[in-house]
């Protein structure tokens, strides 16, 4: 549920894989082509216009923040 405008959001399979692989460090690309291609019946092509609609939506909610470089971790020791 997005705090900003209170908009629900249910999660089908493919979008709950997406969700849960979202860790700010792997790429979209990445996770299309090692978990969502390998279990779901869908081409490459499909799934990442789809997965892109997906998470352009979130973001433009405020659920998802998407970025061109990896979120740096603290914890790891990032500078």
């Amino acid at each position: 549920m997005s705090a900003v405008d209170s908009t629900f959001f249910t999660l089908n399979e493919i979008a709950t894989v997406i969700w849960q692989a979202a860790d700010g460090q792997t790429p979209l690309s990445e996770i299309v082509a090692q978990r969502v291609c390998p279990e779901f019946d869908v081409s490459a092509e499909q799934a990442e216009r789809d997965a892109g609609e997906f998470v352009s939506e979130l973001s433009q909610h405020g659920i998802l923040l998407v970025s061109d470089q990896p979120i740096a971790n603290p914890a790891a020791g990032a500078p």
